[in-house]
């Protein structure tokens, strides 16, 4: 009696432990091209997503990142304005994973052309102004605004009102799949059986 329970207690385990098992998944993404022109003071830029979160699939964490950045002039009045999109042109026939960049012009005047659309995720300024001081700038999405990101169309407005150099700009979305019930169920008798196994050779 002793070790029947012994075994369904083994079980009870394996199987609460399978029930938090899950695979993670990353998928980035970068506009063309990746510096987005290096961001030029006199425009404005729209990157388009096109994709779908895959079926099964929950977004856990997504992150923008605009890699090494600097200024070109110290003490200017700098404003790198950021926002999350939910909706974005994107051009037909654009694959999965790619970005449809549209540029507008606007001789760095009237501050932010995106101000009345999507999510500001923040304004940015260079507090050195030189190639001697390159910054790694990082937006995480709220976990509110997942939805945005998963009916297939989404994007950045991006207003720069100084000339930005960088080394590309990507968007990562990190993932995860919680597998089948009937996936579980075959792996928890998998790994009872191995218990089994080694029970058996033990005595």
């Amino acid at each position: 009696m002793k070790r029947k329970c012994l075994v369904l207690l083994i079980a009870a385990a394996i199987m609460l432990l399978c029930q938090n098992f899950a695979f993670a998944n990353t998928y980035t993404f970068s506009p063309s091209p990746s510096d987005l022109y290096d961001l030029v003071h006199q425009e404005f830029y729209t990157w388009g997503i096109d994709w779908y979160v895959p079926s099964g699939e929950t977004i856990t964490s997504a992150t923008l990142t605009y890699q090494q950045m600097w200024d070109h002039l110290w003490g200017e009045d700098d404003s790198l304005y950021t926002h999350l999109l939910d909706s974005a042109y994107v051009a037909p026939g654009a694959g999965t994973y790619t970005g449809t960049v549209t540029v507008g012009t606007d001789n760095e005047g009237g501050g932010d052309n995106f101000s009345t659309q999507g999510l500001l995720l923040g304004v940015w300024h260079d507090p050195y102004g030189d190639s001697n001081h390159k910054v790694n700038l990082t937006y995480s999405i709220p976990a509110a605004n997942f939805a945005w990101l998963s009916d297939g169309n989404f994007g950045f407005g991006i207003d720069p009102d100084c000339h930005y150099y960088n080394d590309g700009i990507y968007f990562t979305i990190e993932t995860s799949t919680i597998p089948e019930p009937a996936t579980l169920s075959l792996l928890g008798l998998g790994l009872l059986g191995l218990a089994g196994i080694k029970r058996k050779k033990l005595k």
